[in-house]
């Protein structure tokens, strides 16, 4: 039986590191070969090729990376039957996020994950978490995912929750596609491989600010956004997407200049209603745009795609406010 054949990229993170032997210092793995010799069942099951995309602490991810990840994978998209990216934590939501709008109708899984402890040290969950990964890649799933632990998240579901091994991420607004366990359970509301026609559209503006209200708010700090012409904004507001009356002025100024500003909440499992209480309804008849019950890193990596492609405010709502990968519930 012929073996899948996947593609591991390291951009960064503790999993991709291993200890030199003469320095005793963590540095990322040069080849497959470093890897597969800690793996030797994976290669009983699956063949490997391993690239080098970035060493980066996921601190320092950024949009033009993202771009080059989703580069990266268009180009060997039809080489492999599915990819695993090897990525710090801290910043993971958001990149499987991105790539799940770079890379949208996909036909095989693109699959994150990461560790709290290097690959080779004692006690590492690395070595779980890039077997469970790599063997998720090879299962009928079609979409960007999150593996941690045993659990297969939808990337742009996902939230970084705890740091601990066995809870360090969940998804709290969808339930997960899987488990891996005895057997493998893979849920029937998974995107599955299908003959799909890739859609590339690799670029992100990141010409963006996110705020957060709080009791006190200056509405002054929604105007210092505009004068610095940010080309969107994302608002946390309170409950379901309350806002204090004295910032409408400041949601109409945006909608006059065609800069959509995106109304969030700032629940973790929470959906924004702007229609539930008056003070939302207020913001919505301003122009507020609702992002629904996406994750605050779904929505940023969203609005940085959506801006990318259009700056027409019309078009901008009805993108945001549409499910294009999963990341919101219609």
């Amino acid at each position: 039986m012929k073996k899948p054949k996947i593609c591991l990229i390291f951009c960064g993170g503790t999993i991709g590191m291993v200890r030199n032997p003469s320095t005793g210092v963590l540095g990322p793995a040069q080849d497959a070969s470093e890897i597969l010799r800690l793996f030797p069942e994976l290669q009983k099951i699956i063949q490997f090729d391993f690239k080098v995309l970035v060493n980066i602490d996921s601190s320092n991810m950024s949009p033009d990376i993202w771009t080059q990840i989703a580069r990266k994978i268009h180009e060997l998209y039809d080489l492999y039957d599915g990819f695993v990216i090897a990525h710090g934590t801290d910043t993971m939501a958001y990149t499987a996020s991105a790539i799940s709008f770079a890379l949208q109708n996909l036909n095989k899984p693109i699959v994150l994950t990461g560790s709290l402890v290097p690959l080779n040290e004692i006690g590492s969950d690395g070595r779980n978490n890039l077997i469970y990964a790599c063997l998720t890649a090879t299962l009928d799933i079609a979409e960007v995912c999150i593996v941690l632990s045993n659990h297969i998240i939808r990337g742009n579901r996902a939230k970084k929750f705890h740091e601990s091994f066995s809870a360090l991420f969940h998804s709290p607004n969808f339930p997960v596609l899987g488990e891996l366990g005895r057997p493998i359970k893979l849920e029937d509301w998974r995107l599955k491989r299908r003959d799909r026609k890739l859609k590339y559209e690799p670029r992100f503006d990141s010409n963006i600010s996110v705020l957060k209200l709080f009791p006190g708010f200056d509405p002054a700090i929604i105007d210092k956004v505009l004068a610095r012409k940010a080309h969107g904004i994302i608002l946390e507001g309170f409950g379901p997407g309350n806002v204090p009356s004295n910032i409408i002025m400041q949601i109409e100024k945006c909608s006059k200049r065609g800069i959509p500003l995106v109304l969030a909440n700032q629940m973790e499992k929470g959906i924004t209603n702007l229609t539930s209480y008056a003070v939302g309804f207020e913001a919505f008849e301003a122009g507020a745009i609702s992002s629904k019950d996406m994750t605050t890193e779904a929505c940023v990596a969203k609005l940085m795609w959506v801006l990318a492609q259009t700056r027409k405010l019309s078009e901008v709502k009805k993108l945001m406010e549409s499910d294009l990968a999963g990341e919101m519930s219609i």
